[in-house]
């Protein structure tokens, strides 16, 4: 959270076409901050401040969580976390922590700078369970600093968890750490000061070779300095030097000059730092999130993190399975709205014309169709399925259907021709002026022997249905002895699935509606 520089500024709204092809930052759609990034079920989730909460201030109310499983395309999954919708006695929110562990993902924020709350989900996406209904830290005695805010939850080789956090003066000396209990949402024991020199706020820890290691960003300069302790999570660090100056590329700062907030984690073999900067909004309220390699010396210390354009994509895009609409590696007029009520990211077109890319998609021998589901006012609207660049050949086009209410959606389906091997996808949405919402799509491959629906809506004549996790994955598949609402449907055949959040379709594999299955009987 960057707490010292608050200066009134505008937002520069007209950036977002003139660098919709930049891969850094990862969402451009949108205003993220203080990334936390973490690996769950081989996919990286970031946790990130909600700038789009402020205005001419730092004014957060709620955290969002984008992901990725290449480093290249990116899904908003949109505010998870909301304090008015799911932490009613918290004032707002600022920089979260999160992590994957023992079963569960424990979320931690703080209320403003005046303490922190945690919550529980299933998975990264929520929902998230206020399992306190008060903060865990709060106090004079737990927050000496100014800013009690800022915290980081680590948890070590041996499954002990420790939750450091802290920010604004003493400088030096305005950080505290605490042992966890098992259960993680109770503190073990006293908390300890953790200082370090000139520690400013943004504290982040985590293990290399046995070795721990606490950065933060530094008072005065803006860099990320780091100290390294081979004792504790929470004491006897010493300083190391500096693993991110103030953010800069080609010789020019692009942070205005202002603070971080930066996470470090393992994927796939490589570490990696995901770090706000503010290259594309300019602005001191509008942040945005990058991500760049980190290495360490021989030694291990850490080698100062270079900042660049954009990170390789480690993995083709796979086509077939379902994919949220909100996922893309570059977008022109594209925003996203949040759905609590069936916890859906809804990607909605600005202006007729809008479009987003998918990068590296490997449609292998070929795509038959592409199946839509979406929900409109107004009619006219359609879809252009297009390779190589917005003005690229034209695959196909699906005409999306004026549906009974906005929070209708129905499922389209169009053909496709000429769409194979490993191509970058576009998507340009003709006949939107923010009047339609897009909640997935899932591509048919030529080689399934499936035909595209003439019909185009997909219909459901034998009660057969199947669930689906968010990664299109097929978890269980069961019939009725008639169709039924597909409400009455999910209390039948989700009582056998684990807790957590599912899409739910006909027997011909198109999703009708998102579920989430909780720890009881729903």
């Amino acid at each position: 959270m960057d707490a010292k520089w608050a200066m009134k500024s505008c937002r520069i709204g007209l950036v977002l076409a003139a660098t919709a092809l930049a891969e850094n930052p990862v969402i451009s759609h949108r205003s993220l901050a203080d990334p936390n990034g973490f690996v769950f079920d081989d996919r990286i989730y970031a946790i990130c401040s909600n700038d789009d909460d402020n205005v001419n201030g730092y004014d957060m109310k709620s955290a969002v969580v984008i992901s990725s499983r290449d480093l290249r395309n990116w899904t908003d999954h949109g505010d998870v976390f909301r304090t008015t919708r799911d932490a009613k006695w918290a004032a707002g929110s600022y920089a979260p922590t999160a992590i994957a562990a023992k079963g569960k993902v424990y979320m931690y924020f703080p209320n403003i700078a005046s303490g922190v709350g945690v919550l529980t989900a299933d998975r990264p996406e929520g929902p998230y369970k206020d399992v306190l209904g008060k903060a865990l830290v709060s106090g004079s005695t737990l927050c000496p600093m100014a800013w009690c805010f800022d915290p980081v939850i680590f948890v070590d080789d041996n499954g002990a968890a420790y939750l450091v956090w802290g920010g604004g003066t003493p400088y030096g000396n305005n950080l505290m750490g605490v042992a966890l209990n098992a259960d993680m949402t109770s503190l073990k024991g006293s908390a300890v000061r953790i200082s370090v020199p000139n520690s400013f706020e943004g504290p982040f820890v985590h293990k290399y070779k046995g070795n721990f290691y606490l950065h933060y960003p530094i008072e005065g300069s803006s860099n990320l300095e780091y100290s390294m302790s081979s004792t504790s999570p929470i004491s006897g660090y010493v300083r190391k030097g500096v693993v991110l100056p103030n953010p800069s590329l080609n010789g020019a700062n692009i942070n205005q000059n202002n603070n971080s907030h930066a996470s470090i984690f393992e994927y796939k073999g490589t570490w990696y730092m995901m770090y706000h900067d503010r290259r594309l909004f300019k602005s001191t309220y509008k942040r945005d999130v990058s991500i760049d390699r980190l290495e360490y010396d021989s030694d291990g210390s850490m080698k100062q993190v270079v900042v660049t354009s954009g990170m390789a994509q480690l993995a083709d895009f796979d086509p077939f399975d379902s994919i949220p609409a909100a996922t893309m590696s570059a977008q022109n007029g594209i925003k996203a709205a949040f759905d609590a009520t069936t916890w859906t990211n809804h990607l909605i077109p600005q202006s007729s014309g809008s479009w987003i890319r998918v990068s590296g998609v490997d449609f292998k021998d070929g795509a038959a169709s592409l199946r839509v589901n979406a929900s409109t006012t107004a009619t006219g609207v359609s879809v252009e399925v297009r390779s190589g660049s917005q003005t690229g050949t034209v695959a196909g086009t699906c005409g999306i259907e004026k549906t009974a209410s906005a929070t209708t959606f129905a499922t389209t389906e169009c053909a496709l021709t000429g769409l194979s091997g490993r191509k970058d996808l576009f998507l340009v949405f003709k006949g939107t002026a923010a009047n339609a919402k897009f909640a997935w799509y899932r591509f048919v491959p030529a080689s399934s022997g499936v035909q595209p629906d003439k019909a185009r809506r997909v219909r459901n004549p034998a009660g057969a249905y199947t669930i689906m996790d968010l990664r299109g994955q097929v978890v269980r598949r069961f019939s009725t002895s008639v169709p039924m609402d597909p409400a009455q449907a999910w209390k039948i055949g989700s009582r056998a699935i684990a807790p957590g959040t599912y899409l739910m379709g006909n027997g011909a594999g198109d999703a009708a509606k998102l579920f989430i299955r909780t720890d009881r009987m729903d």
